[in-house]
């Protein structure tokens, strides 16, 4: 009988200057447990010392006592991946593994990573040395970060969760690798595979294997310069052309094309739903275009003000000068006044902005363009998330949910920080989530990072960190000390990224805060929020309560000099009212009615918010209502597939990372101040429709949750 009847697993064993171990690799090789027939390729990559001659008797020895193929092959020096090309041209197996000649690896984990290929549930397997122990030991510690940042970076590219790409155990369907071409010579062939493979559609799947680390003074010879390289080959096969990569395979097997397909329709219908949200919101935008005046509205003057020509002619101006440059006073208006009247807004939008001129003239239809832009960028954060968590599926109806948002889309072009903040959010939500997922601690170090930026967009984000760390206490799948490691990691991150712009702030005169709008909006939620317990109207209200703060600085015009002192003293004070009647505010802010307030901002956009077109106007509260009846019923579709599965984390999760938005602007706030809750919102309302669709359609629940 033929010695490759039986299902053949191939082992391709690149070695270089290894005689301290290979031989006894070999024998565990050898001895490993598989319930395959084994080829053994050992390719010597020109190595100098008694490797070769050792292989040699190895194969002496064993060619007689095994039924497995052994064979030698000896090659000039080109490096690991010219090797590992080398063996896999000549290899025959179904199955084929990478193994080192080291003995860092456990040949006795062959079992486990070719199982699920020879069971047909994926084609391609990574031993992962991460997926079960996230503390492993490691050769040195440059050794371990720099893996994980290749795995970070791969994943983050190709919206993966690998944990452990650099591992050596990678497995592949034999015909797969053999008919996929590698142009990497030396380590750079491991993120070019995994690159290409992830681009064309292939699941690697990650199962767990041990790992002994040899010192680097021991004969490791990967270096800082090769992961330098594989980020970069990560980056290039992102992007570069693979069309007749992808005809090749396709025309190979049936099954690859099946699988190819599925990735391509996937792709072109994030596209299809990123160009639907970039075209509406343009739309809705083009009367704008010739009178940027439409897109107007009273902040958008402040925050064209603060980011000038452009950053290349001049740089955004952001603390303004005291007193206020935005008022004429009156000569005998008091000195508290004056600082009263000044403001300080959070810097990100108006650099934005400058950016935007420098690259345009400080073009305003340009500026519109690209917030447009913007908008319609929001909606692939959310496909990637739904992508991950759910199917492609639940991407694309998240994307198309916050697509033809109505709110969204009105507040995309106009000259105000929404859209840029809605971003960054949906980024920060997307980096969260995998976090949630595969506890990869990048992941969470990035989400805080991005709410670090949003904070300095829109301040409300000042306190994201906080609901970030009561998910952490949940994630029971973490350790104790770790997680107190990742709260303490984000509490370092998030103050580092706002702490200089405080520092700033409080110099110019406003005290340890973002800017000077919240407390006005707070000024605004205390004088709603006594309107409802004494009948009074809130804009009297608010009038009171400015009239009592004068008569407080004037009273003492040294301690309130500047306006922090002034906006602390006043803060306080609302936060004594609102602290009077807690369950009254929270209750405030559970007004659906307010979501009426912007249903016509499309139509203002347009310039034809009259009486002549309230038809129009009404299809639009129809649509919206029909758009908010299915959000509903995907959000209580999501409850209920938590209840199904006996999980309750995706409901923290919903109250967190949506409920923050929805709380956070106070009982009053316009639906903009809001638009950061849309991403896990419709995320979940996604899931919830599908899992719908799936339950009364399919008849099966879908998976992923």
């Amino acid at each position: 009988m033929s010695k490759l009847t039986r299902p053949t697993l191939s082992v391709i064993i690149p070695i270089f200057n290894e005689e301290k171990t290979v031989q006894t690799l070999l024998d565990k090789v050898l001895h490993a447990d598989v319930p395959v027939s084994m080829e053994i390729l050992m390719i010597d990559d020109g190595s100098t010392d008694r490797t070769p001659e050792l292989c040699r008797e190895w194969i002496e020895k064993n060619r007689n006592t095994t039924s497995h193929i052994l064979k030698l092959i000896r090659r000039e020096n080109g490096g690991k991946g010219a090797a590992v090309k080398t063996g896999i041209r000549e290899s025959k197996g179904a199955v084929v593994i990478i193994q080192d000649a080291d003995l860092e690896y456990d040949p006795n984990d062959f079992s486990r990573c070719i199982a699920p290929i020879l069971h047909g549930e994926c084609k391609v397997v990574y031993g992962s040395r991460e997926a079960d122990n996230r503390n492993r030991m490691f050769s040195a510690p440059s050794f371990f970060l720099g893996g994980l940042l290749l795995t970070w970076w791969i994943d983050l590219l190709y919206n993966a969760e690998l944990t452990d790409e650099p591992t050596c155990y990678k497995t592949f369907d034999g015909d797969l690798l053999r008919a996929m071409p590698i142009s990497g010579d030396k380590f750079d062939w491991e993120p070019e595979i995994t690159a290409k493979l992830l681009r064309l559609g292939f699941e690697i799947r990650e199962v767990p294997v041990s790992y002994h680390p040899r010192p680097v003074g021991e004969g490791k010879k990967i270096k800082w310069r090769d992961g330098l390289i594989a980020l970069w080959v990560a980056l290039f096969w992102r992007f570069a052309p693979i069309g007749k990569l992808r005809r090749d395979l396709a025309a190979h097997s049936v099954p690859f094309a099946e699988i190819i397909r599925r990735r391509r329709i996937s792709s072109w219908s994030m596209a299809i739903v990123f160009m639907i949200a970039f075209l509406i919101r343009l739309l809705t935008a083009l009367p704008g275009l010739s009178s940027p005046h439409l897109l107007m509205r009273p902040d958008s003057a402040a925050f064209l003000a603060d980011a000038g020509r452009g950053i290349f002619t001049e740089l955004p101006s952001i603390h303004k000068p005291y007193p206020s440059a935005w008022r004429k006073w009156k000569k005998d208006t008091p000195d508290f006044r004056k600082v009263y009247g000044s403001e300080t807004r959070a810097p990100l939008y108006p650099v934005w902005l400058s950016l935007v001129f420098g690259i345009g003239s400080r073009s305003l239809p340009f500026a519109i363009v690209m917030g447009c832009l913007l908008g319609a960028l929001a909606c692939l954060p959310l496909m990637l998330a739904g992508h991950l968590f759910g199917s492609p599926r639940v991407g694309i109806v998240a994307g198309l949910l916050l697509a033809v948002n109505p709110t969204a889309i009105a507040y995309s072009p106009r000259f105000l920080p929404d859209t840029l903040f809605l971003l960054i959010v949906a980024m920060q939500v997307w980096f969260f989530l995998r976090f949630i997922k595969n506890a990869f601690g990048m992941n969470l170090i990035v989400s805080v990072l991005l709410a670090a930026v949003g904070a300095l967009i829109r301040p409300v984000n000042g306190l994201w960190v906080l609901p970030c760390i009561v998910m952490l206490f949940f994630l029971r799948k973490i350790p104790l000390r770790r997680r107190v490691g990742f709260m303490v990691t984000a509490l370092v991150f998030f103050s580092a990224v706002l702490l200089p712009w405080l520092i700033a702030s409080n110099r110019a005169g406003i005290g340890w805060r973002i800017d000077t709008i919240g407390s006005e909006a707070l000024l605004k939620n205390t004088a709603a929020l006594e309107s409802s317990v004494t009948g009074r109207k809130a804009s009297d209200l608010a009038a009171a309560y400015r009239a009592e703060m004068y008569e407080r600085y004037a009273a003492e015009p040294v301690k309130f000099a500047t306006l922090g002192a002034q906006l602390d003293e006043r803060d306080a004070f609302l936060f004594r009212k609102i602290l009077r009647h807690p369950f009254r505010y929270l209750a405030q802010h559970f007004n659906p009615a307010i979501l009426q307030q912007e249903l016509g901002g499309i139509f203002l956009n347009l310039g034809i918010y009259s009486r002549p077109n309230l038809f129009y106007l009404k299809m639009l509260y129809v649509f919206s209502v029909i758009l908010y009846m299915f959000t509903v019923l995907g959000l209580g579709w999501y409850c209920i597939a938590a209840a199904d599965r006996r999980s309750w984390l995706p409901v923290l999760l919903f109250l967190l990372l949506a409920g923050y938005y929805l709380l956070m602007p106070g009982s009053i706030a316009e639906p903009r101040y809001q638009l950061p809750a849309l991403p896990f919102i419709c995320l979940t309302a996604a899931f919830g429709l599908v899992y719908f669709y799936g339950v009364v359609k399919e008849r099966k629940a879908p998976s992923g949750f």
